[in-house]
């Protein structure tokens, strides 16, 4: 994250898997910030490890709140994509945290009943003994939160050739539709069926739903090999807000939470993984795979202007969070906004815990994003050979007849959405300091 050019302190290390935050500051600024932490941070359990405890706002989230609280973000009519280019951490500063999360538990009483602070030790994916239904119950390991139509089904069958990870069904949709009473079956229907007779419920909304899941598909295994973990590829995760966020918080411009907030913490040692593409190519794949039968470059120069100006619209009038979360009949456009989901994400998990993959080095240098990848999941090492096996197999919904078919995207519409995507994509590079995140957009 950038700062300001005038500070004389400058950052040299950031590890937000801990929470904690080390500058060159002077020597006064030394102690106040130790005491800062001090006096939020909560008491370690006894074994050292506060990796499994959720109740805790996050220090870090507390004190990006101090930093930005001077940030009026309550009106957006002047507002410019990219404006915040050198102030990223104080996007959604306008949140609630003086309450941590306690509106959270209000809310959803159930998920902070049924899932537990702690997990078994034994295992290393998140899995608790149910004293009540005598079951063992599991949560995933790690979370593929998208982005769609970037590449997502390739990295996560790729993913499942490792030894340690269990191939689960991929995409169960529960935190962020089915929780919410979406019973729909585009993919999986038969897993899906499996798990209701399980259940036994009208609808697939309550956790017992999500932990039948993993019973069905990895409980076998995970019960035999310790060491194993299971994951949920589910993409809506990733750009979805909390249902009736505008209910729930009146009077909100924006989300106050993110699902990801809502998600951290439950799980507070969850690996998230992003696996992110250029926004037009993603763009029109998407609109490839939805279209229909109206689906070539000729199709996508109609629907994409409308697209642009119902986003650029709503951003004239609300800030660029609540237009990427609500999305007002602008079709795909919002889901090339990363930035906006990737800052909640980053917010509520810290650096550490989220892993970021560009669907270019993922097909230039598959090898070497896989061992990245591993080490990120720490997940035992494989040969690379055994890497080059499991790479080489079949590219996984990529489309490529129907894209071959259907053309080029025009010049002109390419370049009305890299005009679009620009800002948010000079967001993206700072905020990652890496300036492939560009796109090369010129």
């Amino acid at each position: 994250m950038s700062s300001n050019s005038n500070d004389t302190s400058t950052c040299v290390a950031l590890i937000m898997g801990q929470k904690k935050l080390f500058c060159g500051l002077t020597v006064a600024s030394v102690f106040v910030l130790g005491f800062y932490q001090l006096a939020l941070r909560p008491a370690l359990p006894d074994d050292g490890d506060w990796s499994g405890t959720r109740d805790v706002p996050g220090v870090l989230l507390q004190l990006e709140q101090k930093l930005s609280e001077n940030r009026d973000t309550s009106s957006s009519s002047n507002y410019k994509p990219g404006a915040d280019l050198l102030a990223e951490d104080d996007i959604s500063s306008n949140r609630s945290t003086s309450d941590g999360y306690e509106p959270l538990k209000k809310i959803y009483p159930e998920l902070y009943e049924k899932i537990p602070k702690t997990f078994h030790k034994r295992y290393k994916n998140p899995c608790f003994m149910d004293h009540e239904s005598k079951k063992l119950r599991c949560l995933p390991y790690f979370y593929l939160v998208g982005m769609p139509k970037c590449g997502t089904t390739d990295l996560w069958a790729k993913l499942v050739g490792h030894p340690q990870v269990i191939d689960v069904p991929k995409e169960p949709h529960w935190w962020a539709r089915r929780r919410n009473g979406w019973t729909k079956t585009p993919i999986h229907q038969g897993q899906v069926n499996r798990v209701r007779q399980m259940t036994k419920m009208k609808d697939d909304s309550s956790i017992e739903w999500y932990f039948n899941w993993f019973e069905a598909f990895a409980g076998s295994q995970l019960k035999k090999n310790k060491e194993a973990v299971c994951g949920d590829g589910s993409v809506s995760t990733g750009f979805m807000s909390l249902e009736n966020w505008r209910g729930n918080f009146p009077g909100s411009k924006e989300p106050p939470f993110s699902l990801a907030d809502l998600m951290y913490t439950l799980q507070p040692s969850a690996k998230i993984v992003f696996i992110l593409r250029e926004p037009v190519s993603r763009y029109y794949s998407a609109h490839l795979y939805t279209a229909g039968l109206d689906t070539d470059s000729e199709s996508f120069s109609r629907a994409a202007p409308s697209s642009v100006e119902c986003m650029q619209k709503c951003l004239k009038e609300y800030s660029d969070r609540f237009c990427a979360y609500t999305h007002p009949s602008c079709n795909q456009v919002f889901r090339g906004m990363y930035i906006i989901y990737l800052s909640d994400w980053l917010k509520a998990y810290g650096r550490d815990q989220v892993h970021v993959v560009r669907l270019d080095d993922w097909m230039d240098e598959p090898v070497e994003e896989y061992k990245r990848l591993l080490d990120f999941l720490e997940l035992d090492p494989i040969s690379d050979e055994a890497i080059r096996r499991i790479v080489k197999s079949k590219v996984m919904n990529s489309q490529s007849k129907k894209k071959k078919s259907a053309g080029a995207v025009s010049n002109s519409t390419k370049k009305l959405l890299q005009d679009f995507y620009r800002p948010f994509n000079q967001r993206l590079a700072a905020l990652l300091n890496d300036n492939r995140f560009l796109w090369d957009y010129g």
